[in-house]
């Protein structure tokens, strides 16, 4: 017998990843850990975790109205959109160079609405069979604690199990909550040996992989 040890069985088994925000870093790493390109409606928003389940329940196309939608001409230094119906900002929505401030807000709903009624179609289908991970990380000025938080997962667990046959949540970085069936919650890098493994293409990473920005570090 080979003198090495086995790998330890992953404790995370999903057939796909899938980001619920509240960063595009979560997505980033996500692909790459699931060796996947396929984009979903979360990926690159910025989302308080209150907006997730309604979000789902309506479908990300809804949250585009011309009436819903703000410009931002400086949001930490960047151009932004504000859903106000979704409660999120987007810095990722078009092409590099692009100056979307300068468009018309219906315009800009025109070409958003056909991109995320695909990207929740796409979504819908792919949570229809096997199990999907669920990822959320913890945005601390946004996200509450306490009963507030306990209330937003319950919502967010019942829009979870009308989407996908097989749902896994895995919370990042949230204060203890109350323990629920499917539910994952890891501090990072505490949990550096919790496994996560893609079926797909059975290559794994860490929960604190999902962390890892693609942004370098101001110093």
């Amino acid at each position: 017998m080979w003198p090495f040890s086995r790998r330890p069985a992953p404790r995370i088994l999903a057939d796909r990843i899938v980001s619920l925000g509240g960063l595009c870093e979560v997505a980033y790493q996500a692909r790459r850990i699931g060796r996947s390109e396929t984009a979903y409606p979360f990926d690159w928003w910025i989302t308080p975790l209150a907006r997730v389940a309604p979000v789902l329940e309506a479908g990300a196309a809804a949250q585009f109205a011309a009436a819903d939608l703000e410009k931002l001409a400086d949001y930490g230094g960047k151009r932004a959109l504000y859903s106000r119906r979704a409660g999120t900002i987007h810095l990722h929505e078009f092409p590099a160079g692009e100056d979307f401030l300068a468009l018309d807000v219906a315009e800009i709903s025109a070409r958003l609405v056909p991109k995320y009624e695909a990207l929740d179609s796409r979504l819908r289908a792919a949570c229809a069979s096997g199990t999907t991970l669920f990822v959320r990380q913890r945005l601390s000025d946004h996200d509450p604690e306490g009963a507030d938080l306990e209330e937003d997962l319950d919502r967010l667990w019942s829009a979870l199990r009308l989407l996908a046959a097989d749902p896994r949540l895995l919370l990042l970085d949230y204060p203890p909550v109350r323990p629920r069936a499917g539910q994952i919650t890891a501090a990072v890098p505490r949990f550096r040996d919790q496994a996560i493994v893609c079926r797909t293409v059975g290559r794994g990473g860490r929960i604190d992989d999902l962390l890892v920005t693609n942004y370098p570090r101001r110093r």
